[in-house]
């Protein structure tokens, strides 16, 4: 909560600032305790201004969150493949904006990432693998979209056939739930590999960020071109926590890498291709000491300054997660603006 982050079926039960009710805080300056009202207008959100300070202004000892029912045997399961990027852009942009509701689990692979998932759930050795063919869908080029949604029967199941109707308009094709559900066996599993993959010099690692509409493509493309700057790189992108707006776009990559100086500049050159390509810095992992140079370069001066003194007031004496992960110890030359290019400074 402390990072604002969001689960994987964020888009139907929302992130963790939807969810919050009420929460407590311990700072030096005494509690701080929000109330349990459901809505009200009583000058600026103090849940909204807690959440994300990251240990900064105090340490969050109580929360108070919704929960919902859990309803397992009403969940929809479902798979499509798009022939394209933009088509399958295309087609998550009507569903999240057509009003009929949103899927609990929204996750829309770009070519290279399902290239790899298709070979690592044995889709691509299946019979699948010449309809693929017959319906003119290209190894390199299609994407995959997983997703099933959650809540009362009726509800859950008339989302399932609009987005089905939706991804039928788009040209996609159905891999019924059998993809899906192999994606949900596994998903908790596949980030084990990360501790033995370094064990041979391979680096993975994840960065995420949110994104318009307007730009995805833009956004898609850029930081991508820096992640594949490095030789024999594998990038794999996806689309979820989806939006009417927009959506979240998460890169895993995989590099042979041994200096953590090396990664550390190469962590920063992803960040700083996000930021120059019109992107947030993070979506839902939050900021962390590696991120807070590009703050006040990301939100704007002025709008950082509301976060310093929020920070002056909850912690007058700078006790508080020494350092800071909102970038307040750093001084002005150790701060990334949009214009900066973080790369041609480390030369």
């Amino acid at each position: 909560m402390v990072t604002r982050g969001a689960g994987q079926n964020s888009t139907y039960y929302g992130c963790i600032s939807d969810i919050v009710i009420a929460q407590e805080y311990a700072t030096p300056i005494g509690p701080i305790k929000t109330d349990t009202y459901p809505r009200k207008a009583c000058g600026p959100d103090l849940d909204q201004i807690m959440m994300g300070s990251e240990g900064t202004f105090g340490v969050l000892t109580h929360v108070t969150l919704k929960i919902f029912r859990h309803t397992p045997e009403t969940v929809k399961r479902f798979s499509y493949m798009f022939k394209d990027w933009e088509t399958a852009q295309a087609a998550a942009k009507e569903i999240m904006q057509s009003e009929a509701g949103y899927p609990s689990v929204f996750r829309l692979s770009d070519p290279e990432e399902t290239n790899i998932m298709l070979h690592m759930y044995n889709v691509i050795d299946s019979p699948v693998r010449h309809l693929f063919k017959l319906k003119g869908f290209e190894e390199g080029k299609m994407c995959l979209f997983l997703s099933f949604t959650n809540g009362e029967k009726g509800f859950s199941k008339n989302l399932a056939k609009h987005t089905k109707r939706v991804c039928r308009k788009y040209g996609g094709l159905t891999l019924t739930g059998y993809v899906t559900k192999s994606w949900e066996k596994g998903r908790f599993n596949d980030p084990y590999m990360r501790d033995t993959m370094q064990d041979f010099g391979l680096v993975m690692d994840t960065m995420e960020c949110s994104v318009n509409w307007s730009n995805m493509s833009k956004v898609h493309a850029e930081v991508r071109k820096f992640v594949k700057s490095r030789p024999h790189t594998i990038c794999m992108t996806h689309m979820s926590h989806v939006y009417p707006q927009g959506a979240n776009l998460y890169w895993i990559f995989i590099t042979r890498m041994h200096d953590p100086a090396e990664f550390k500049a190469y962590h920063a050159g992803i960040l700083d291709a996000i930021q120059k390509s019109g992107a947030s810095m993070s979506h839902h992992h939050g900021i962390g000491k590696m991120f807070a140079p590009w703050l006040e370069g990301s939100i704007g001066h002025n709008e950082y300054e509301v976060f310093r003194t929020l920070k002056e007031h909850f912690d007058p004496d700078g006790i508080m997660n020494p350092g800071g992960t909102l970038g307040f110890d750093l001084t002005e030359e150790e701060k990334i603006s949009k214009e900066q290019n973080y790369m041609s400074k480390l030369k």
